[in-house]
């Protein structure tokens, strides 16, 4: 058996060669904060959309997604669970960044900051439907720990997944 790529295949950047930077929003200037909610209500499909009182509780951080040459290409943040653990949240890929690997750098650059911060076990809960992340952690070798039915309200469905950060 042969496998070939379609032409949008081929034209994928590896998910393992793209690097973005993130940078903390800041709380103190009410046009970004307004302008991360807007991207995110925009661009991540959820029936619960973020709000100022979400991006500055002090357990989350919120932050932007830049590429090598500056460009916002997205945003993520992590919430604070326990003093080891934290989950990661809202990792948004915008739509005009989205098939080059993209969410893969960003989804790696929120772990490191999540590392950083000092905590050794990281998670997330993805919509069972969100195919594209759940490949994009099991690769980043995370692992499925449960499964999460009507979880924040009913039909709405969650994998669980979790990775130690002390490997």
């Amino acid at each position: 058996m042969t496998l070939t790529r379609t032409p949008r295949e081929s034209t994928m950047i590896e998910p393992t060669t793209l690097r973005v930077t993130l940078r903390a929003v800041d709380l103190a200037d009410e046009r970004e904060v307004a302008t991360l909610i807007a991207f995110v209500n925009a661009n991540y499909r959820s029936p619960f959309p973020i709000d100022a009182e979400l991006v500055r509780d002090r357990l989350h951080r919120f932050f932007w997604a830049h590429d090598d040459a500056g460009a916002r290409v997205g945003s993520a943040a992590y919430v604070r669970k326990t003093a080891f653990l934290a989950e990661s949240i809202k990792t948004v890929v915008d739509p005009a960044h989205r098939q080059r690997g993209v969410g893969a750098a960003i989804s790696r650059a929120i772990e490191a900051e999540i590392r950083r911060a000092g905590f050794t076990k990281a998670m997330s809960t993805i919509y069972i439907d969100n195919i594209p992340m759940i490949v994009i952690k099991l690769r980043q070798g995370y692992i499925i720990e449960g499964l999460h039915r009507d979880h924040e309200q009913p039909g709405l469905h969650e994998y669980s997944l979790g990775k130690l950060l002390t490997q």
